[in-house]
């Protein structure tokens, strides 16, 4: 039996006005002639955006990832009424995160040089997420119906660029780790999960940069 694609008339809808109309046939044709070697019959423009779109699909899955780490690294250090059992859990988070993050940049290594606009990406996502997180916070506590004085406070208090390092955030080498380290966290969040939870996570001192994240 005729697939219903192979039915479909072929000259009476040219291939961009496919490419809106009908996605799933454009993409079949234009495999097809890719195979052929036919450059005639390939709609280059649309073509190339769909590759560019799969570039940005990449970069998107590592910025998701990273925003949401940097979201739950802003609670840690700055929600000082966390408990131990919230810090646990969020702790937790970030590792997932980090590991989605990871993923992300094994399948797609070229991403290292794209490093300082994804976090700054990331960060912006974040700090707009962090700002609703923490008011909330701020009004369950004071028992406050009306967040907005606190989001206020805290668009105020939160810095406009990312404090973190991409490797305090990421904690992952490709060329050296595995998989992301536990071991590794920005020094505020590492002072802070120290002093509740216990833990002995090394505090970074100083600005300085590790020499494996420059290509």
């Amino acid at each position: 039996m005729p697939s219903l694609t192979s039915e479909l008339p072929r000259g009476r809808v040219t291939t961009p006005r496919l490419y809106q109309s009908d996605f799933y046939t454009w993409a079949k044709r234009q495999a097809e002639a890719l195979r052929r070697r036919d450059p005639e019959a390939i709609d280059w423009d649309n073509v190339i955006e769909e590759i560019e779109g799969l570039a940005s699909e990449q970069k998107t899955r590592w910025v998701s990832n990273c925003a949401q780490a940097l979201e739950h690294l802003l609670a840690i250090e700055r929600w000082k009424s966390g408990s131990p059992g919230t810090l646990r859990k969020w702790e937790k988070e970030v590792r997932a995160f980090r590991r989605g993050m990871a993923r992300a940049l094994n399948t797609n290594l070229g991403l290292q040089g794209e490093y300082g606009e994804m976090l700054s990406q990331a960060w912006r996502e974040a700090r707009q997420e962090a700002v609703e997180r923490l008011a909330g916070y701020s009004a369950a506590e004071a028992g406050a119906e009306d967040d907005w004085p606190y989001r206020k406070a805290w668009r105020a208090k939160l810095p406009e660029d990312c404090p973190y390092l991409v490797e305090d955030v990421a904690a992952y080498d490709p060329k050296r780790d595995k998989e992301p380290r536990e071991d590794v966290w920005p020094p505020a969040v590492a002072v802070r999960l120290n002093t509740v939870l216990g833990r002995d996570y090394k505090i970074r001192r100083g600005p300085q940069r590790a020499q494996s994240w420059s290509r």
